[in-house]
């Protein structure tokens, strides 16, 4: 098996999409090391110390919600530069301008078109790479 090159950490309280989104990266993206987060609170400690490449965030979380969360990453410099993208069933068209005005680069609705997603993932870790 290959050593993982790149880490995607996704921040989900739900059960069911956290185990699909295990499930897509152990069958699509299995070079792609993903790690959990069942709040904005452990992701963005997680984020912190490992740096990943890409964050995907639910936006309605217990606690401090996604908006929250991106405002947080952004405003501190050791995660700041990296991609965050919302994953979420919030899919008004407020939803999604608040989300891109608070820093998310992307919002992808749920249900997640399965090809598109992992197409988008690859195309965004190798733009990180150059």
């Amino acid at each position: 098996m290959r050593e993982a090159v790149e880490c995607v950490l996704y921040i989900e309280d739900d059960r069911s999409s956290m185990l699909l989104m295990r499930h897509i990266f152990r069958k699509k993206l299995p070079e792609i090391r993903l790690m959990e987060a069942w709040s904005v609170e452990d992701g963005i400690m997680l984020a912190g110390l490992h740096r990943p490449s890409l964050i995907l965030m639910d936006i309605q979380l217990p606690g401090m919600d996604g908006f929250e969360g991106v405002i947080n990453l952004r405003s501190d410099l050791k995660t700041a530069s990296i991609p965050v993208w919302a994953v979420s069933a919030s899919a008004l068209n407020d939803d999604v301008q608040r989300g891109l005005e608070a820093g998310f680069q992307k919002y992808l609705k749920k249900p997640l078109k399965m090809e598109d997603f992992v197409r988008e993932i690859r195309e965004s870790l190798q733009l990180a790479k150059q």
